[in-house]
């Protein structure tokens, strides 16, 4: 059985063959037209260069009907670009309030169309300026269907506009 159309890689991802690699590893656990599972993904199964970069973030539903993300992995790469361990905290908490609103626009997309999700965007480093961020999420879902967890790889990516707009950027100083 070929996985679903919507499952494909998403537009933009294609620019770092390393969200192509963890796109075929987490196609590979998909099984019966099912999302995988949290229990399906070994991160020792995971390409080794990948795993300085991946987070897992565990999807939980708010009283108000909206949604929190807990980061439950957070690696060694991400903590030495953001200065600090953020496992544990929620993503909420780490994120400066504009970045964030965009960053869960896309996250709960993942999560209400269990798809994959990418996009790109500027961030705040501490002691190094601006960089350039590709975020791609994959769901995972226990029961196969309603997802419960992302799968996520964040990496710096070539800048396309070396001097974000002055809106921007005090934006996402939050």
């Amino acid at each position: 059985m070929s996985p679903p159309a919507h499952w494909s890689l998403p537009d933009g991802a294609n620019g770092d063959p390393a969200f192509a690699r963890l796109h075929q590893f987490w196609l590979g656990k998909c099984k019966n037209g099912l999302l995988p599972a949290r229990s399906d993904i070994d991160v020792l199964e995971i390409p080794r260069d990948l795993l300085r970069d991946i987070a897992l973030l565990e999807v939980e539903a708010q009283p108000d009907g909206k949604r929190r993300y807990r980061i439950r992995l957070f690696g060694s790469a991400l903590a030495a670009m953001t200065g600090a361990d953020e496992t544990g905290r929620y993503y909420d908490e780490t994120v400066p309030t504009a970045g964030y609103a965009v960053l869960q626009q896309h996250l709960d997309r993942a999560v209400s169309e269990a798809r994959p999700m990418f996009f790109a965007s500027p961030s705040a480093a501490p002691g190094r300026g601006f960089l350039y961020f590709g975020r791609f999420g994959l769901p995972l879902a226990a029961d196969g269907r309603s997802v419960d967890m992302i799968l996520a790889l964040v990496r710096p990516l070539p800048n396309p506009d070396p001097q974000p707009d002055l809106e921007l950027r005090l934006a996402d100083l939050g």
